[in-house]
């Protein structure tokens, strides 16, 4: 990434990012560069990055994302429906808080949509995918793209059938994890257009995909079969699987992730996925632990103190309802991690509600931790920094899309906030 590490530490990030705006004349890129570039400029300054880092990252945003953002959404012309958040904006900030004792880590996801996508002029977004690559590669010429192009020959772009099983238009979403001093990159893939023409089921497409790519021989996919067999079992089920995600990094360290979502919402079923029912070796005392800690936020966060582990959350026919998972893979046969989203866009009570029980939760299993009692509140933080750039919470429902929780070793849990930066609010 190019770096910009001359500009004076006395210039404010985000001062600087908006008067380079002044540049940009384009009124959509204008739109999402002052808006979500706002509410990214803060995000990483609340989470303690270096001067340096706010402004690489703020100029990488710039140059690199909002061209391929589509139009704004106070333009009145015809949007893309991206499916990356309900209500089809195009990116989505997240914040890691890790076990809420590490300093955060900021990342983000988009969909690369160019100004007429949709429209007659360009009705399948063809170009958008295809120019944000090269230039990406261009920017990052580290990033290996042996797998993903594996991968994309094995998903190409085609036309969506609203019949099928695909009911939007997005066929790839691009990630960056905003880590001290470099940009991971990260690519999604969605595999119902693939399976549809083809006549098979979403998971027999991605199992063909990962058994023939590159590096990922067959004796290490024991794990990736045992998630097949997990699937299977529950084949009365139906589970949805949407995506495939792969880490753009050297070959040995890339992860694959499944995303698939379960339309059953008790705490019960949630227990056994995080295990794939049993399948995975997971060392009692930790999850059990971290289970007991995954229980006390579900709870706090979806009001259901008093509820039987095996009574549903109230009915929700939404496409996006339902409890959302991924199962991370690795090259060398490492146990996999499963990771729960918690749809709180959908169950729970309001935005402000939401963010104090984070930070809540957060601040107590700091205070558990030997010598941690010192650490900075990342969480008050961030609660600070949702007030100050995105305003509404308390009554509102919208700007969080979900609370991602994985089991760490030590029994601890992992938690990550998502966040859509242009809300339409529900009371």
């Amino acid at each position: 990434m190019a770096s910009i590490s001359s500009v004076p530490e006395q210039v404010k990030p985000w001062p600087l990012a908006k008067a380079a705006a002044q540049g940009i004349f384009d009124p959509h890129q204008q739109y999402w560069y002052l808006t979500v570039g706002h509410a990214l400029a803060e995000f990483l300054a609340k989470a303690g990055y270096t001067h340096e880092d706010q402004v690489n990252m703020l100029h990488h945003f710039a140059k690199m994302v909002i061209p391929y953002l589509g139009v704004s959404p106070i333009s009145g012309l015809p949007r893309w429906n991206s499916f990356m958040t309900d209500n089809h904006t195009p990116i989505e900030l997240s914040w890691d808080f890790h076990t809420g004792i590490e300093q955060p880590t900021i990342r983000y996801s988009i969909e690369p949509i160019g100004l007429y996508a949709g429209t007659p002029a360009d009705t399948n977004n063809d170009r958008a995918s295809a120019d944000f690559k090269q230039n990406l590669t261009q920017t990052f010429p580290n990033i290996d793209t042996i797998l993903f192009d594996h991968f994309q020959s094995a998903f190409p772009n085609r036309r969506y059938a609203k019949s099928g099983p695909e009911d939007h238009p997005s066929t790839m979403f691009w990630a960056f994890d905003l880590k001290k001093g470099e940009i991971i990159n990260k690519v999604y893939f969605f595999p119902g257009a693939v399976a549809y023409t083809t006549n098979q089921p979403e998971l027999a497409v991605i199992s063909d995909a990962i058994k023939s790519a590159p590096g990922w021989r067959s004796e290490n996919l024991g794990y990736f079969d045992t998630f097949v067999d997990y699937v299977d079992t529950h084949s009365d089920l139906g589970f949805e699987i949407d995506m495939v995600a792969l880490d753009l990094v050297p070959g040995a360290s890339s992860r694959l992730k499944i995303y698939f979502r379960d339309r059953r919402t008790d705490f019960q079923a949630v227990q056994d996925t995080m295990s794939l029912g049993g399948r995975l070796p997971c060392p009692s005392p930790d999850f059990e632990e971290g289970m007991q800690k995954l229980r006390r936020l579900w709870n706090a966060l979806l009001g259901t103190a008093n509820v039987a582990d095996g009574t549903s959350l109230p009915y929700n026919g939404h496409r996006t309802a339902g409890i959302l998972y991924n199962v991370e893979f690795h090259r060398h046969n490492e146990i996999p991690k499963v990771k729960v989203y918690i749809p709180v866009r959908h169950y729970a009570k309001n935005d402000q509600h939401i963010a104090k029980t984070l930070t809540r939760f957060l601040s107590e299993e700091a205070r558990k931790r030997q010598g941690c009692q010192n650490v900075p509140s990342y969480g008050e933080l961030y609660l600070e920094c949702l007030r100050s750039t995105l305003q509404a919470l308390a009554g509102c429902l919208g700007l969080h899309t979900y609370i991602g929780c994985s089991l760490q070793p030590g029994g601890t849990l992992r938690v990550v906030s998502y966040i859509n930066p242009y809300p339409t609010w529900r009371s």
